[in-house]
């Protein structure tokens, strides 16, 4: 069976159908240059040119007419099989994978409205620091901190920033500090260097506590062991129970959003649409 490269196909069909580079990057989650390697490389493999390229607009010729016709027809009856064949078959979960934090801190509120909303959608949380491989591991939804796989379709979910909290109010630069370790894959998150030039204030030599995830961290500050630099909305929860409170107004913005990572193969999955929408709301 003869068949083009599938990612070069959905890049052309998204371009053909939105009209633009610029549009079906959006939708794929790639700049638009991507998508004009990907069409470009389908050009080749054809021998036939689809579009014709003016300034920052694209027209499709006739052979990328009759070309979009049957590809977008193939690719719809593709999707529409493979969503009756994932929806039909109830008993396999929507499988998330997520860092500790979200998945023990974050996702619990979240979880349980879907479940009022969709009680017949079963689901298996996976808590996993480091991204994965979405399809070799069976994932349908990976949440992460500023995380992007090749390939996949990435879409914002919030931004957060650090706040530094205690079980009491007290003075983050002379009380016990805890830190965490991001791990090697994220270096961008601020730590209390960062606090200390943000404040204009000198950290005491105190000993700090290195744990590895923020839920440790929320568990110390939880037990009055110290204060910790932590995401607010993450551990909003928290904080709006008054299990901790924050020691200042002060904040360290996170430079990258917290994002949802799928498949584009499921971009049309309904169950999949409903829970990314549900993650959605109020954030």
């Amino acid at each position: 069976m003869k068949l083009p490269p599938l990612n070069a196909l959905r890049a052309f069909e998204c371009a053909a159908r939105t009209g633009s580079f610029a549009a079906a990057g959006q939708e794929l989650s790639v700049t638009p240059a991507a998508v004009s390697l990907q069409v470009k490389n389908l050009e080749s493999w054809l021998g036939r040119q689809l579009f014709t390229r003016r300034a920052n607009q694209v027209r499709l010729t006739d052979a990328g007419r009759d070309y979009y016709q049957n590809a977008a027809a193939a690719l719809g009856e593709i999707a529409r099989f493979t969503d009756a064949l994932t929806e039909s078959a109830s008993r396999r979960p929507l499988v998330i994978s997520a860092p500790p934090a979200l998945a023990e801190l974050w996702l619990p509120d979240r979880i349980a409205r879907f479940d009022v909303q969709h009680p017949d959608v079963p689901i298996t949380l996976r808590i996993e620091a480091e991204d994965k491989d979405l399809e070799q591991q069976g994932i349908d939804l990976r949440l992460s901190y500023g995380g992007e796989l090749p390939d996949y379709r990435t879409q914002p979910m919030f931004q957060d920033q650090l706040v530094a909290v205690a079980a009491v109010r007290c003075d983050p630069c002379q009380t016990r500090r805890v830190a965490i370790d991001w791990g090697q894959a994220i270096t961008s998150v601020p730590g209390w260097r960062h606090w200390s030039a943000l404040t204009g204030r000198a950290m005491a030599s105190v000993a700090e506590i290195s744990v590895p995830s923020v839920p440790s961290a929320l568990a110390l500050v939880k037990a009055g062991v110290g204060v910790a630099l932590l995401p607010e909305q993450v551990i909003w929860a928290a904080i709006s129970t008054g299990q901790v409170v924050r020691c200042s107004d002060a904040f360290l913005p996170m430079p990258r959003p917290y994002v949802m990572i799928s498949a584009h193969h499921q971009a049309r999955s309904r169950r999949l649409i409903a829970l990314q929408n549900n993650l959605l709301e109020g954030v």
